[in-house]
Order: structure tokens, then C-alpha cells, then sequence
């Protein structure tokens, strides 16, 4: 459909504004002086009429055309591209029937065509006897405890899993999924009085990394706001898979999970967690600006170096998968990080 320009006019010095549209210019809306005419229109002509015209000279007042609402900005051209990008790739996934976990061995619960899955967690059947064989086989640092830790441990994870919302952002969800990023919880809070992150009612479990729009567009591994923690299923697996190369966004989502229940939001705060930070902030500071020197350690990723939230969360990965080489990169720093969570990944047994 060809747009058009308009002509805003007062054809005399008593008359009324009026309009005059020339089809097939650039949509462009146009004031003239008074007593000016658009190009070829008679000056005898008083009431508008519109006239076919391919060659309409479009000189606008003080040489500006009005803004047009149909030149989108580039932000706006990104932001659409971006977002039809998301939908295809959604739609291709969607209109497949199956997605596959089978490298990892993991046994399927539940199949359906939906747009994501909901299980409350208070009707979830997680016993001992469907959880033991989840952890025993996926999570090693269940199988350091020692008995008695262990039975701590299911107790806990019990009570954590009650009180959560899931949402499996995909046709097909696992028991694996509560189940293990629950754990994932429990690990970072096994040595503090306050586990249960109630602020955090719903946590989302996505297939693959989703799509982020603030502060700007981009993809995420994981992610926490408002009361949502939510988490990439497939690079969860890894950092499970993988359980010591410092990566696991289980762990950097809860971290981020734990500081912002106990500093922001007035409840259920964890009163050794609170005073003990402030020593792992101070040996924190030095670590973080020791990795930024030359000949450092390098235990941590550039992202870590972003800020200090970011180098918090992946001290939390460094700290239980890569607990000697903190030790002996940071000692202070790790010392702080025991008393921090009150445990300490080198001397689980127990």
C-alpha cells in the first residue's frame, strides 16, 4: 500500500485549517505558511479534494519534516529482530515431540504438549526412596556426607521442595528437576539456620538458555528476580557433569538467591550469615582486585570481574568445586567462606 503526503493549509486569511492528501509520496505530513499552496493546486480551490500526483515536491516549514511514525528507530529494529529470532527458535522447538536427555540417563515423568509444566511442589511424591537414587547417582556432594549429614540433608531438601512452585518451561519435566536444583540449594545452605528462601515461591526450568530483556536483550544460563530463580536444565547438567572446573549456575543463581533474601528483603535472614559477611567483603575486595593483576591466580572468569555481586556468586562455584586451589590462591579468603556458610567442602565426612 503506497503512503502519502499531506498538506496542512490555510488557504486564506480567514479560513479554517484544512488538509490536502497527494497519494503515493512518503507519508509525510507537511505544513505550509499561510496563503501558501501545496504544487499544483489551483488557487480557487477553497475545499479539500484529493488529487493523484507521482510527483509531489514535499518541502516541509523551516526545512523539518514531522516525525513519522513509521521510520522505526535501530533500537526498535534490534529489539523486533531479536524477539522474532526468539519466536522461531521457540516455535521450532515447541513443534517438536520429544527433547532429549537421554545422554545424561535421566528418566522421563512426565510427556505433554504444553507450554511449560506446573508442579506445586506440596504435591510433589519426594520421598526418601525417589530422592536417595537422584542424588546418589547425580550429586556428589550428597555422597561426602556422612550419615547422619545425609539424613539432614533429605530432610531438608524435603522442606525446601514443599514450599516452591516449578515451572518446566517445556513439554517434557523430569523428577530430576526439583529434585536436583533443590539440592543445589541445600549444598550452599547446609551450614546456615535460614535454607528455605521463601521469597524465592517459583523457580523456572528452562531447556536451554532463555531469552533476557533487562537491562537489555541477551541470553541467560540463569537468572533470579523478583520472587523467581530461573535456570538453564542443560548447563545445570553440566555443571554437574563437571563438578570441578569452578562452573555450575546452580550454585552462582543460589548464591545471588541467598544474598538478596538475607539483604533485601527484611525476611527470613540468616543472623550468622549477615555478621560473618562482612569479613568474606573485606578478603573478597583483595582477591577480587589481586585477579585483575597481572600474574594472578586467574581462579576467576572475566565476568567475575564485572562486579562484586558476579565475583560473589562465582566464589560460591570456586569454593565447592575448586576448593584447594582457593585455599592456596586465597586462604584468608576461603577461611572466610567457611565460617561464611559455616562448612567446609574439603572435610565434608562427618
Amino acid at each position: 500500500m503506497p503512503f502519502d503526503t499531506t498538506y496542512h493549509i490555510y488557504p486564506h486569511p480567514n479560513s479554517n485549517l484544512t488538509t490536502i492528501t497527494f497519494y503515493g509520496g512518503r507519508d509525510t505530513d507537511i505544513y505550509l505558511q499561510q496563503g501558501e499552496l501545496p504544487p499544483g493546486v489551483d488557487s480557487s480551490v477553497f475545499i479539500p479534494e484529493v488529487y493523484n500526483s507521482n510527483t509531489v515536491q514535499t518541502i516541509p516549514v523551516d526545512g523539518r519534516e514531522k516525525y513519522n511514525p513509521y521510520d522505526p528507530g535501530s533500537n526498535f529494529v534490534l529489539i523486533f529482530f531479536a524477539i522474532f529470532i526468539f519466536i522461531v527458535i521457540k516455535v521450532i522447538r515447541d513443534a517438536k515431540d520429544h527433547y532429549h536427555y537421554d545422554s545424561h540417563n535421566f528418566s522421563e515423568t512426565v510427556v505433554q504438549k504444553r507450554t511449560y509444566l506446573t508442579y506445586e511442589g506440596d504435591e510433589l511424591n519426594v520421598t526418601d526412596g525417589v530422592i536417595v537414587p537422584i542424588l546418589t547417582k547425580h550429586f556428589p556432594y550428597f555422597n561426602a556426607l556422612g550419615q547422619a549429614n545425609k539424613e539432614k540433608f533429605l530432610q531438608r531438601l524435603k522442606k525446601f521442595v514443599r514450599t516452591k512452585t516449578f515451572k518446566i518451561h517445556d513439554v517434557r519435566g523430569f523428577k530430576e528437576m526439583p529434585v536436583l536444583i533443590s539440592a543445589t540449594a541445600i549444598q550452599l545452605s547446609f551450614g546456615l539456620e535460614k535454607f528455605l528462601l521463601p521469597n524465592f515461591e517459583y523457580i523456572h526450568i528452562y531447556p536451554e538458555e532463555f531469552l533476557g530483556t533487562h537491562p537489555s536483550i541477551r541470553f541467560l544460563e540463569g537468572n533470579v528476580s523478583g520472587q523467581s530463580i530461573r535456570i538453564s536444565w542443560k548447563h545445570f547438567l553440566e555443571g554437574l557433569l563437571y563438578p570441578a572446573d569452578g562452573q555450575n549456575v546452580g550454585l552462582h543463581e543460589m548464591a545471588h538467591a541467598y544474598y538478596y533474601q538475607n539483604f533485601e528483603t527484611g525476611e527470613y535472614i540468616d543472623a550468622a550469615f549477615v555478621n560473618n559477611f562482612p569479613q568474606f567483603n573485606n578478603d573478597a575486595d583483595k582477591a577480587f582486585e589481586a585477579e585483575k593483576m597481572p600474574g594472578a591466580a586467574d581462579l576467576y572468569s572475566d565476568y567475575a570481574l564485572k562486579n562484586f555481586q558476579e565475583f560473589w556468586a562465582e566464589s560460591i562455584e570456586i569454593f565447592f568445586e575448586k576448593p584447594g586451589q582457593l585455599k592456596n590462591s586465597y586462604p584468608e579468603l576461603y577461611g572466610a567462606l567457611c565460617e561464611l556458610l559455616n562448612q567446609d567442602p574439603m572435610g565434608l565426612k562427618g
